[in-house]
């Protein structure tokens, strides 16, 4: 018989206050940008001297931004795995669910914590990627000014 860990009603919440918080936090950065992007402009382009030292400053705010939540989603992920890994079960002892699981031990256990340290090291790569083409992009900006 396959043993179920039970869900955790409080987990579930904190689930749900971090969903709901990050599609508020995605929402006001969406609208900020719309509502400022003219007068961010003006700021950039009103003083032809340090235009460029402005637009480099605001790629490398945007490129916090996109690169910094996927960098901690993949620690968190190559943690979680690398504990199913050690304790060979999944999901791994004292770990809070959002609904009943049921617990796979063995060997399906070490390649689900191997698939995740897999998808933390794509996130990584596609971070690291993203850094990159943001640093060309800036580049790209030094020169045309």
């Amino acid at each position: 018989m396959t043993e179920i860990r039970k869900a955790d009603p409080e987990a579930r919440r904190h689930a749900a206050l971090l969903l709901v918080i990050g599609i508020c936090v995605g929402a006001i950065l969406m609208a900020a940008f719309e509502r400022y992007r003219v007068p961010l402009r003006d700021w950039v382009l009103a003083d032809p001297a340090a235009s460029l030292q402005r637009a480099r400053l605001i790629v490398v705010l945007l490129g916090i931004l996109l690169v910094a939540p996927l960098l901690a989603f993949a620690g968190y992920l190559w943690s979680v795995g690398g504990r199913i890994i050690q304790e060979s079960e999944f999901p791994p002892p004292g770990f809070r669910v959002i609904r009943d699981t049921a617990i796979i031990t063995g060997e399906r256990a070490v390649s689900r914590g191997r698939l995740l340290k897999v998808i933390a090291l794509g996130c990584g790569v596609v971070s690291a990627l993203m850094g990159f083409l943001l640093w060309r992009l800036e580049s790209v900006l030094s020169a045309s000014f």
